[in-house]
Parts: structure tokens; C-alpha cells; sequence
């Protein structure tokens, strides 16, 4: 299954081309820089692995156990496993991706992926407990679908090389320094 992208090509150039400073006062002096655009820009479909957790959490009566079940969907990469990510329920599908993009394989099986859907989602069941003085735990979790999701990839001529920015292909978020792990290992993979 392939995640349709909701960012289009020009759409994407726009947001690899604006230039963003960390810190307020220096955005001034950021923007008055000449953004250079991409050398090649593309999309990359990476495999992720979709899960739904069943979750319970404890009722208000103290010792009555767990009750209030609802799903929470995961997706982990199909790669390296370092990235989970919350899901969205209003994805669009395609059959086939366009001709010309690239599509990265799996690496992962579902059962490792499942693995670290679970732990990452008990710390973050933990995190959210201590915040709230509230009990919740992952009762269950699905049988893994593979999905494969859109990220448009910029590569920009740098001193001595190329260097890459990556944008979620749905949400238009620039990706950080936890996926970057995730490209190489597509990049390596694709040749």
C-alpha cells in the first residue's frame, strides 16, 4: 500500500528554498541570504511497518483492574526501526507510485518491528502516567502492514559533495537528525 503525498513538487521547492533561523532576532539577517535551491529533488518511498495497540487504562476504582480500551496506530520504519511515528487516520492510498520515483525495500520483519513499536510506545504510556498520575498499558497489538511513505528529497551541492534535506511528503515537515539515519541506509540500499 502507498501513501499518496499531499505536498506537491512546487510546494516542496518552496519549503526546501525558505531559509529558517532557530533564533528570532538572526531570521532577519537569515532571509537577507540568497536560498539555493536544490540541485535534484525527488520522492522516495520508505517502508514502514503500520501497527494498532490496543490500550486499557486503569479505572478510577483502585484494584478493579483495567477497563476504557481504544487503538492507537504506530508506524515504525521498515529499516532501521529508529523511527515511530504517530499515524494519521485520513491518509490518502494509491495503488502504484509514479513510474519515476524510487521505492526502498524492507529490511526489518514485522515481529522485530512490533518489538520496538511496543517499547516505544510503553515509554511513552510511562512519560504521559507521570505527568497525569494515570495507568495505562499496551494490551495488544496487530499483525504489522506494510506501507510504503512519500518523502520528497533534496540534494544540494555543497564544498566537497552533496548533502540531503528530507521532507515528509504528507505533512511537509523537514525530517531531523533520527531519520537521517533511516535515508542512509535507503540510500545505501537503493545504489
Amino acid at each position: 500500500m502507498f501513501i499518496a503525498p499531499k505536498i506537491s513538487r512546487r510546494e516542496a521547492e518552496h519549503i526546501f528554498s525558505v531559509k529558517k533561523s532557530s533564533f528570532p532576532l538572526m531570521s532577519k539577517a537569515v532571509s537577507r541570504k540568497k536560498s539555493i535551491p536544490p540541485e535534484k529533488l525527488e520522492v522516495l518511498y520508505l517502508p514502514f511497518f503500520l501497527f494498532d495497540i490496543a490500550v486499557e487504562k486503569e479505572t478510577r476504582e483502585k484494584g478493579r483492574g483495567f477497563s476504557g480500551r481504544q487503538n492507537v496506530t504506530l508506524t515504525v520504519d521498515g529499516l532501521l526501526g529508529h523511527a515511530v511515528l504517530f499515524a494519521e487516520n485520513a491518509w490518502d492510498v494509491e495503488n502504484d507510485p509514479k513510474p519515476h520515483v524510487r521505492v526502498c525495500e524492507f529490511a526489518l520483519t514485522s515481529s522485530h518491528a512490533a518489538d520496538v513499536a511496543l517499547e516505544q510506545y510503553k515509554g511513552v504510556l510511562l512519560e504521559h502516567g507521570l505527568r497525569t498520575r494515570s495507568h495505562a498499558r499496551a494490551a495488544a497489538i496487530s499483525e504489522g502492514r506494510k506501507i510504503y511513505y512519500p518523502f520528497w528529497v533534496a540534494y544540494f551541492k555543497k564544498k566537497k559533495g552533496y548533502d540531503f534535506k528530507a521532507l515528509d511528503g504528507v505533512s511537509g515537515e523537514i525530517q531531523g537528525v533520527r531519520m537521517r539515519r533511516v535515508f542512509m541506509r535507503a540510500f545505501r540500499d537503493l545504489g
